[in-house]
């Protein structure tokens, strides 16, 4: 009988030949030509990879603290993705940020560019594009014929992106951008064909979402409860009290919307937050121009991070002590986010940073941003996994709840640390939180219908797309394009915007459980101890989480 070790690097191996996009996000080694099949079949082939793994999880026995982990971990994945599967909501996968097209186009990102053996590997891939978008409008056809249609908004938001990275037919669009890199050799005029038939892939998978599907595609925007229990068991690891939840964010909202008074007044006495904004995002004095200055800007912040906080808060070990900031290209959504080192960490960790056509950055609100993508955010936590005894999946793998929360307790630690140091970046750092509280109330409410509470604006109506946005923008302090943007990518995605507030509160809880338990015994609170021991846990589902930080 295997292991639960080799169960779980066995589960690696093949999860990365059935989904090579996953496995170069994993930075598994793995064949570079190919692509993800999206078709039902499949996904068909995966949840019965899936089904067998946990059969053999189930039987075996942990032998050690890590496969201990390392099991529970991965019955609780495969057991989310598999529920996933069943529901049929890979049919309904219509997103800007989770779904097959960003997922393909994104996958180029990672790819190794510096020598004629790895042009010729981006050459095949590309090449594959092609079948990888008809398997996914098949599997999104199927869900039509069942009766399975997502979102009408969500079809024409993933046509849009397409289109956008398909360029006007001629030029390869954004792959012919990409392919240019290569220089003048000689494997150019096959990388160019290459290219525009990548391209011509994605301007027909846009008119096909625009045209068929969103004839058949439904006005309703949100999931329905089920749903969201089915996609919460997977992002969060837990079985979501939802009404629990909706309550509790209107209550962290308003105490940080407390909080980010006391800051406006301190920027522009008597102004209140919208004069505030409005002058963080105009005052040239507040503001970097150009594109490349802001990006130096943003490594700048995320080496001084690194360097203040290693050896006092954190250990940083030499070989994750780099984190390489980037821009993404338009027709990315528009928040920032991570990509992990791969498995060997000979690629490093890197930040994205959209810039979502823009020239010009006020700093107010990225500080807090950098701390959660990279240190002691994203990064920290994720090349920290790379290098603690667990097994392979558990390594590589990533919860929603567990990952996010830990990016979202690191900004909190920064601003326990006195990292905020002008009441600016202050005030960015409890948009970002108060940011993050209101999508747990949005999300919650425009997918399960729940109503707003008295005492907040449209009191005991439910939440409109339109209403949503304009409720971002007042608690995040961001542009309406931005606001519009994250409130369509948790529409496509139900329950991940909450997995960030829930996991920072678990956190929190077992910070101040771990922290009880050393005073009750007489001791100082070791906080750099407690955060090793429990980055060394591995991501965790809630359920499993808040059961272990309290050991650690």
């Amino acid at each position: 009988m295997p292991t639960v070790s080799e169960i779980s690097s066995r589960y690696v191996d093949e999860v990365a030949a059935l989904d090579p996009v996953r496995g170069e996000r994993w930075g598994v080694a793995a064949d570079p030509t190919r692509l993800t099949d999206y078709s039902p079949a499949s996904y068909q082939a995966l949840a019965d990879l899936l089904r067998r793994t946990r059969q053999d999880l189930e039987a075996a026995t942990p032998q050690d603290e890590p496969e201990r982990l390392g099991q529970g971990f991965l019955i609780d994945w495969v057991t989310g993705e598999l529920g996933i599967i069943d529901a049929g909501e890979r049919e309904e996968n219509l997103s800007i940020i989770v779904g097959a097209p960003a997922s393909t186009r994104s996958v180029f990102d990672l790819m190794d560019r510096s020598t004629p053996e790895a042009w010729e590997h981006i050459a095949a891939r590309l090449e594959a594009v092609a079948g990888a978008m008809a398997g996914y409008r098949a599997t999104l056809q199927a869900g039509l014929d069942r009766g399975h249609p997502a979102a009408r908004r969500q079809a024409i938001a993933v046509a849009d992106q397409c289109s956008i990275w398909a360029g006007d037919g001629t030029n390869g669009g954004w792959f012919g951008a990409f392919v240019a890199g290569y220089g003048d050799g000689p494997r150019r005029p096959t990388l160019d064909a290459a290219a525009r038939k990548a391209a011509a892939a994605y301007g027909d998978l846009a008119a096909w979402l625009r045209g068929d599907y969103a004839a058949y595609a439904t006005e309703t925007d949100g999931c329905g409860e089920e749903r969201y229990r089915i996609w919460s068991e997977y992002l969060l690891g837990t079985d979501l009290d939802i009404d629990e939840a909706y309550a509790w964010g209107w209550d962290e909202l308003a105490r940080l919307e407390a909080q980010k008074d006391v800051e406006c007044e301190r920027i522009l006495p008597g102004g209140g937050f919208e004069a505030v904004r409005n002058l963080l995002i105009n005052d040239p004095n507040r503001c970097i121009a150009g594109v490349d200055a802001y990006r130096e800007w943003l490594q700048y912040l995320t080496d001084e991070a690194i360097s203040g906080l290693s050896g006092k808060e954190f250990d940083i070990p030499p070989s994750i002590a780099r984190c390489e900031v980037r821009i993404p290209p338009e027709g990315s959504a528009a928040a920032a986010y991570y990509t992990s080192p791969s498995e060997d960490l000979t690629r490093p960790g890197r930040t994205w940073f959209p810039t979502v056509g823009r020239t010009r950055f006020p700093t107010w609100d990225d500080v807090s941003t950098v701390y959660h993508e990279a240190v002691p955010g994203h990064h920290l936590q994720g090349a920290t996994i790379r290098l603690v005894p667990l097994t392979r999946a558990h390594k590589l793998g990533f919860n929603s709840a567990h990952g996010e929360g830990w990016a979202l307790y690191a900004e909190r630690l920064m601003d326990e640390l006195g990292w905020f140091r002008t009441p600016e970046t202050r005030l960015g750092f409890l948009c970002a939180h108060a940011f993050r509280a209101a999508r747990v109330v949005v999300d919650i409410g425009l997918h399960t219908g729940r109503r707003i509470p008295a005492g907040w604006p449209g009191s005991g109506e439910q939440w409109t797309y339109d209403g949503a946005i304009d409720f971002i923008v007042r608690a995040g302090g961001m542009d309406r394009d931005k606001a519009e943007s994250e409130v369509l990518r948790y529409l496509s995605w139900p329950s991940q915007a909450t997995a960030y507030k829930l996991g920072e509160r678990t956190w929190l809880t077992g910070r101040e459980k771990a922290r009880s338990a050393a005073a009750a015994s007489g001791r100082a609170f070791d906080q750099k101890g407690w955060h090793a021991r429990s980055l060394a846990l591995g991501p965790l589902g809630l359920r499993r989480l808040e059961v272990e930080l309290a050991k650690a």
